[in-house]
């Protein structure tokens, strides 16, 4: 009979532990995969988000861009449009002109007031738009009126205001002429005068 002995804790024959087995790995290859996939799906959808804002916000730069060029030339073309200063610079002339005639009136340099300041306390009263009086010229038998006006069709309207003045009322106006001047040809003169020697 063949004894032989073994030596039972020899590292062979103990019980080896196995930490993951392939099951385990491949579930967990699987996961990593799957994981991937969702991550990936996710920044793909976070770039298409991305770019669609960047095209919006290009789209909305190129109409402000569009938007602004066009106001520049809306503004370019005001300012070359002078117009307005035109009709402020006539309407100033028109209540500087009226102001004028108004402290005449007030400070009585025609003498009782019974004289000359009628006809200029009625000229103040007389309104037609776009008309201002450069010189008022008046005689004991003579009135000689100057002015100008932005429209030469306004110029009639005042004169037929004159009508409503009881100091006009049978003055007989022998001069009447409007002209534009050459260097000036936004606003036409006028001059309206009665027959008498001008002592002015």
């Amino acid at each position: 009979m063949i004894e032989q002995q073994i030596n039972l804790y020899q590292d062979r024959f103990r019980e080896k532990m196995i930490w993951f087995s392939a099951v385990q790995v491949l579930a967990g290859l699987a996961l990593l995969v799957v994981v991937g996939g969702i991550w990936s799906y996710l920044l793909h959808a976070e770039l298409s988000a991305v770019e669609q804002a960047n095209r919006d916000i290009r789209v909305q730069r190129d109409r402000l861009t569009a938007d602004l060029a066009s106001a520049n030339a809306e503004l370019a073309r005001l300012l070359e449009d002078d117009s307005v200063e035109r009709e402020i610079a006539g309407t100033a002339k028109q209540v500087n002109a009226r102001k004028q005639v108004l402290n005449f009136v007030e400070a009585n340099r025609f003498g009782s007031g019974d004289g000359f300041s009628g006809y200029l306390v009625a000229l103040s009263r007389l309104h037609v738009d776009d008309i201002w009086l450069n010189r008022v010229s008046l005689g004991q038998d003579y009135v000689r009126i100057e002015g100008s006006s932005l429209r030469a069709d306004s110029v009639p309207a005042y004169f037929d205001s004159f009508g409503s003045e009881e100091v006009f009322v049978g003055n007989r106006f022998d001069l009447f002429r409007v002209s534009r001047p050459a260097d000036s040809e936004w606003k036409v003169d006028f001059e309206i005068a009665t027959r008498g020697e001008d002592d002015g």
